[in-house]
């Protein structure tokens, strides 16, 4: 697959609940230069996983039942560091800001690489699609 390509078919199921080749279910967030090679970049809610593009995804959001689609939405808005929080109004000003630190703080670490040959060539795509 060439890099255009690989991008294309990202912005396509960008932010959508995949199977990837592990056999999880997480999210799509990215595209990656690994040095070496292209990488899905998957999010499972808690760390990120970086695989070559040359092993692929099964796309769910259309696939399977909506309600259970669904249902990983809203498993998601319980578990997934980057979205705690978000599906209610915190009433409680010091849960809501810690809530927001933790889900910044997360964002950051998903973007910090400790080797300098890694590198995003798409944005992070957090919004669930």
């Amino acid at each position: 697959m060439s890099k255009e390509s690989i991008i294309e078919e990202f912005e396509e199921y960008k932010g959508q609940f995949v199977i990837n080749d592990e056999w999880e279910v997480v999210r799509l967030i990215a595209v990656a230069d690994d040095g070496w090679d292209y990488c899905w970049v998957y999010w499972d809610g808690m760390k990120i996983i970086w695989t070559s593009c040359v092993g692929g995804f099964v796309p769910l959001k259309g696939k399977i039942d909506e309600r259970y689609y669904k249902n990983f939405i809203r498993l998601a808005y319980l578990n997934h560091y980057d979205l705690i929080g978000l599906d209610k109004d915190e009433e409680n000003e010091t849960k809501r800001l810690l809530r927001e630190v933790m889900r910044e703080r997360t964002k950051v670490k998903v973007i910090e690489r400790s080797n300098t040959k890694e590198k995003y060539i798409t944005d992070i795509c957090w919004e669930i699609n």
